[in-house]
């Protein structure tokens, strides 16, 4: 009576073994199949692009008999020779008109080179053209021509639907190891970088010198971002990697296609992230947003109505969760077109069209700090700012930064200053601060501040002069 269920346990043991390491055996072999297949359908569409910068300088023509024995008089002859430097870097094709084929690299990759061209996966080597550059993203557009070779772009994906977590796959030709493959987990989103527009996705598949203008893949095989730049303290791959977005290289692309440059929209402000200690200064809830700290008078905020003291929540559908994500969405706005910005002022929300303008370069923006107002950037008075300093107010606002040739620096306001009144009201907080400033817009106020244990009052020049 026992024998038959011990074999029948031995039996229904046996099989469910057999039936987990098949199960886990087709798996394996499956997730097998789909990177074979990522590679065999992605690597013709991710190039090398070599580069090479070339240069001359003079050198001294010394036969064998000069250089045993150099001219004592220093007079011997000198000949202007040409050097040249060799790089390379990543590419991705993401567009075919005809035989002209558009590669979208690194701006660092392509750089200020004299000669760019192409090797494909293949081998074969065309020269290519560079068809723009944007410096502030790091991207580049070059493109070649191939006639009679048919070569598919790159199917492009949505990077805005990327999750934590979710596997990829990076191509490149790290240190010119060409058709390099290797695999990872998107660790992050969002995050910052050294370019002026930063928002990288962060990923642990490994990347490396070389690696720089390459793609980023979905188990699709979608490209969701353009390989850029890693963290490292040796050099090679540590696991942090990052690559630009690929709906923000796709405006980049048609732009430089269509013109050969990148117009930016241009706000008009500075800004800074929301955080405890200011959300607590202001009066508001936590929340997460970029509070506008200073504006350009006839920019296009100063003429919609946002004012310094402002929590931009949104931009179109577009959710604000720092200043990083407001440049990143107001660089992708349209030019002279309205667009609807939702704010955050005295815990009330507002819809305002704004119609933001071309960005200029940064010297013109730069000469126009006259019109940056207030020129103040500041900060909330708390414990650890009071343990930090000594001989300092117990209520007020603390000036981190006083802008050169603003109202502000004209008004005598220094660095280290704290605020303690403007106009008639006490300034107890930001929220009490940036209300009062409003005062400021057509006439002078006065201004109380505590400088090194000495009371000082001041006068801020309105925001428009007459």
């Amino acid at each position: 009576m026992t024998t038959r269920p011990k074999q029948f346990m031995l039996f229904f043991t046996l099989v469910l073994i057999f039936l987990i390491t098949g199960c886990a055996g087709l798996t394996s072999l499956t997730i097998q199949q789909n990177f074979r297949q990522i590679a065999d359908e992605t690597l013709p569409l991710v190039v090398q692009v070599n580069t090479v910068d070339i240069f001359s300088q003079e050198v001294p023509d010394l036969d064998g008999w000069d250089f045993f024995f150099p001219d004592p008089e220093g007079d011997g002859e000198s000949e202007e020779r040409e050097f040249r430097t060799q790089g390379l870097g990543s590419g991705v094709i993401v567009r075919r008109n005809k035989d002209t084929y558009y590669v979208v690299t690194n701006n660092h990759v392509v750089g200020e080179a004299d000669e760019v061209s192409i090797t494909l996966h293949n081998g074969r080597i065309y020269p290519a053209d560079l068809i723009g550059k944007d410096p502030r993203r790091d991207l580049a557009l070059v493109s070649f021509s191939a006639p009679g070779v048919d070569i598919q772009e790159a199917r492009l994906g949505d990077s805005d639907s990327l999750r934590i977590g979710d596997i990829v796959v990076a191509l490149g030709n790290p240190f010119g190891y060409s058709g390099t493959v290797t695999q990872g987990i998107i660790s992050g989103l969002h995050r910052s970088g050294p370019t002026d527009i930063s928002d990288f996705i962060q990923t642990d598949a490994s990347i490396n010198q070389g690696n720089s203008g390459g793609a980023l893949v979905d188990l699709k095989g979608r490209v969701i971002g353009i390989n850029t730049w890693i963290t490292t303290p040796t050099g090679g791959s540590i696991g942090l990697g990052f690559a630009i977005p690929i709906n923000s290289v796709k405006n980049v692309v048609d732009q430089l296609i269509e013109s050969g440059r990148v117009a930016y929209g241009w706000l008009g402000v500075s800004i800074t992230d929301t955080n405890h200690d200011i959300l607590e200064s202001m009066k508001e809830k936590d929340v997460s947003g970029a509070v506008v700290t200073n504006i350009y008078v006839d920019s296009p905020a100063e003429k919609a109505g946002i004012r310094p003291g402002d929590i931009i929540l949104n931009v179109g559908r577009r959710r604000i969760k720092n200043a990083d994500n407001l440049i990143q969405a107001v660089s992708d706005l349209p030019v002279s077109r309205d667009s609807v910005f939702v704010i955050l002022r005295d815990g009330e929300s507002r819809e305002i069209p704004v119609a933001v303008q071309e960005r200029a370069d940064d010297d013109t923006i730069r000469a126009q700090s006259a019109k940056f107002w207030p020129g103040l950037r500041l900060y909330p008075i708390t414990e650890a700012l009071r343990e930090e300093l000594e001989k300092i107010p117990e209520k007020g606002v603390y000036v981190l930064a006083v802008d050169r040739g603003t109202p502000g620096e004209s008004a005598g306001l220094k660095s280290g200053d704290v605020i303690t009144r403007l106009g008639e009201t006490e300034v107890h907080s930001l929220d009490a601060f940036y209300s009062s400033l409003t005062l400021a817009e057509k006439k002078a106020l006065a201004v109380k501040v505590h400088r090194a244990g000495e009371e000082l009052e001041l006068t801020l020049g309105p925001m428009k002069q007459d």
